[in-house]
């Protein structure tokens, strides 16, 4: 199981997120420490339905104020 610890902060801005586009249905956390600071993270999701992506939109809710 992976697991994605979020701040509050994050917890609010997919609530957010979900509201604004309640036509999607499906999002994906991803969570990327690549950076070497701290991890990025996204919330990736479609909102046009004849994509042929799993996803075609991406926001990121990082919380820069835990680095």
């Amino acid at each position: 199981m992976t697991e994605f610890p979020l701040t509050r902060n994050q917890v609010y801005q997919l609530a957010e997120i979900a509201a604004k586009f309640p036509e999607s249905e499906w999002f994906t956390i991803h969570e990327d420490s690549t950076s070497g600071i701290g991890p990025t993270v996204q919330v990736k999701f479609s909102i046009f339905k004849d994509s042929h992506k799993d996803f075609d939109t991406t926001i990121d809710i990082t919380d820069y104020s835990t680095w």
